[in-house]
């Protein structure tokens, strides 16, 4: 350093212009760093550092607030990030062998639960389907897994028009997964996202033909027992085929078993929709499922669910079980009359208070939704 300074000094002309780029650089930073400061900004000296702009960093809250409601609006704090996770075992061109041996190519994720992911896959005959890969493994031959085989084989059984139909299923590293036939349009859920509101025509073509696949599903004496906008599936859109997926947590009506994807300290399915007696642990019932019907029929209305503030499981819990739904003109005001009390008469906390069927549930209000 003493050999630089002695250089400069028998140099001026070098001398001066190191001092004056010096003199650049400093006046340069200095006038950044005052600008920011003028403008609110945060400011580091060390580590150099200079913040956004207020009203850009409000407008990023702001824009993750609405994102962040947008998700609330349908699931609750326990249902994971939509399309944000994938299953570690599973990837773009893995193949999995199904039961009955057959070969399916992973193409792509579809969307992601709280218990499983959903993929894009092929069959040998280039026949497009969906696999439900389940993030819980299973030891093959165990209790759990022989469960698992039964609950999918009575899938395979419940044959109709508006409940996605289970092709076959499998085991890949301790993983259980499902083949299921393919709908290419989405889910309930990616509408009520991208949707600030159903007209009434495709309230009534989703909630009729839920209606229609679930009364199917209790007259074979099958609970679904997780019935929200995530399991509702588009062939197309919402005028087309609409059918109700994963009976992965369905059980048998008077099976003693434990539910193979409930697991201890858990609820089953997804709380924003459950019935108040499933809070209190009382068994599920065909009314259990009727209740998640109405919240899902109520949300298509109005784009909230009831108790839509209420984001922590146990508060909502204690919310459930101890009030009454609010009612549906508290978020949309031109709702008919006869609209909200079948809704009310939907939500009521006792199971015996309920409509009988997802059918009933409907009946003389196709006129009055319609015209929404």
């Amino acid at each position: 350093m003493s050999e630089f300074l002695k250089w400069l000094s028998a140099h001026p002309a070098a001398a001066a212009t190191v001092v004056g780029s010096f003199g650049i650089v400093t006046l340069a930073v200095t006038s950044m760093y005052v600008v920011a400061f003028v403008q609110g900004r945060s400011v580091s000296f060390w580590p150099p550092k200079i913040g956004p702009k207020p009203d850009q960093g409000a407008q990023k809250a702001t824009e993750q607030e609405v994102e962040s409601r947008r998700e609330q609006r349908v699931a609750t704090a326990s249902d994971a990030e939509r399309g944000s996770q994938s299953n570690p075992i599973v990837q773009k061109g893995t193949a999995l062998t199904t039961a009955s041996g057959t070969r399916v190519v992973i193409e792509s994720d579809f969307y992601s639960g709280a218990t499983a992911t959903l993929f894009r896959a092929s069959m040998p005959s280039n026949e497009r389907v969906m696999v439900k890969v389940f993030w819980r493994g299973l030891m093959p031959g165990s209790k759990a897994w022989e469960l698992f085989n039964r609950e999918q084989r009575v899938a395979e059984m419940i044959a109709h028009r508006n409940i996605v139909r289970t092709l076959d299923r499998g085991l890949r590293g301790g993983y259980p997964f499902t083949v299921l036939e393919y709908f290419g349009g989405g889910t309930l859920r990616d509408w009520l996202l991208t949707h600030d509101r159903i007209p009434g025509a495709d309230i009534l073509s989703i909630a009729g033909q839920i209606a229609d696949a679930l009364d199917f599903a209790h007259s074979r004496g099958v609970l679904h027992m997780d019935i929200k906008p995530g399991n509702i599936l588009f062939e197309s859109d919402p005028q087309s085929r609409v059918a109700l997926g994963d009976f992965g947590i369905a059980r048998i009506l008077g099976a003693v078993e434990r539910n193979i994807t409930a697991a201890e300290g858990e609820f089953v399915g997804s709380p924003g929709y459950l019935a108040p007696e499933v809070f209190r642990g009382r068994d599920a019932q065909p009314a259990s499922d009727i209740y998640s019907f109405g919240v899902v029929f109520y949300e298509m209305i109005t784009g909230k669910i009831p108790f839509d503030e209420i984001q922590e499981v146990h508060a909502l819990m204690l919310a459930k079980t101890e009030r009454d739904a609010p009612d549906i003109r508290t978020y949309r005001k031109n709702v008919p009359e006869a609209v909200a009390e079948r809704l009310e008469q939907t939500l009521r906390r006792t199971p015996a208070e309920r409509p009988c069927s997802a059918r009933a549930v409907l009946s003389g209000l196709e006129g009055l939704v319609g015209s929404l």
